[in-house]
């Protein structure tokens, strides 16, 4: 409880300073999907983070059945992880309505503190863990969230939103080079999609040049 009140003060805190800054809202709802601001968060990197910086992961925090965030809530989030060579290292942004992206107080260990499961955990540790060097290739094909969400309903989610009250959906796009070591090409990402109730979890890996669909725990 503690992590989620910290989290959604500190967007409290954006979402009220967006405000301040900006009286015309740019649009009249706060519903974006995970592709829509990647070119704005890539920009604003390229600002104030590194001139090389690409786009290295999406993390969407609580998303909805559709796939989607609300930029006028402060309980969900799509945070963009960029990446730079120059400097081997990451940085993190959100989108704030009418205010474009800012820096986010949400890094790697609030995204695994949402994992029930330790193994499917150490798994995305090690993920993470190999982003500094890694980012999504900027012809990469892949879905955005809402399919992403639809496919991962179809293969187990609707199953585990039925049986446990208050699930909640975290999902992460990152390279699947960062996933399989093995490959000899850095020209593809993967959704990985996580539904979480107070005590469990159902962890989903979704790939996306062969469309197969590996669960990575299910307790």
């Amino acid at each position: 409880m503690k992590k989620i009140f910290f989290l959604s003060t500190m967007f409290a805190i954006i979402l009220f300073i967006a405000c301040e800054k900006i009286a015309d809202p740019i649009d009249e709802t706060g519903k974006i999907t995970a592709k829509e601001y990647v070119e704005d968060v890539l920009q604003k990197a390229r600002l104030d983070f590194s001139t090389d910086a690409k786009l290295s992961a999406i993390y969407g925090w609580n998303v909805d059945l559709l796939g989607k965030i609300d930029l006028l809530e402060t309980d969900n989030a799509f945070v963009y992880v960029v990446q730079s060579n120059n400097l081997q290292s990451n940085e993190f942004y959100v989108p704030v309505f009418a205010a474009g992206p800012t820096r986010s107080p949400i890094k790697f260990t609030s995204m695994l503190s949402f994992i029930k499961d330790s193994s499917a955990g150490n798994f995305l540790g090690k993920v993470f863990n190999r982003l500094s060097t890694l980012a999504i290739d900027p012809n990469a094909s892949y879905r955005d969230s809402p399919a992403t969400i639809d496919t991962a309903l179809v293969h187990g989610g609707n199953i585990f939103l039925s049986q446990n009250a208050g699930t909640k959906i975290d999902m992460f796009l990152v390279p699947s080079k960062s996933i399989d070591t093995t490959l000899a090409l850095n020209n593809s990402a993967d959704w990985i999609v996580n539904f979480y109730s107070s005590n469990k979890s159902l962890v989903l890996w979704i790939n996306s040049n062969s469309g197969v669909i590996t669960k990575l725990s299910g307790n």
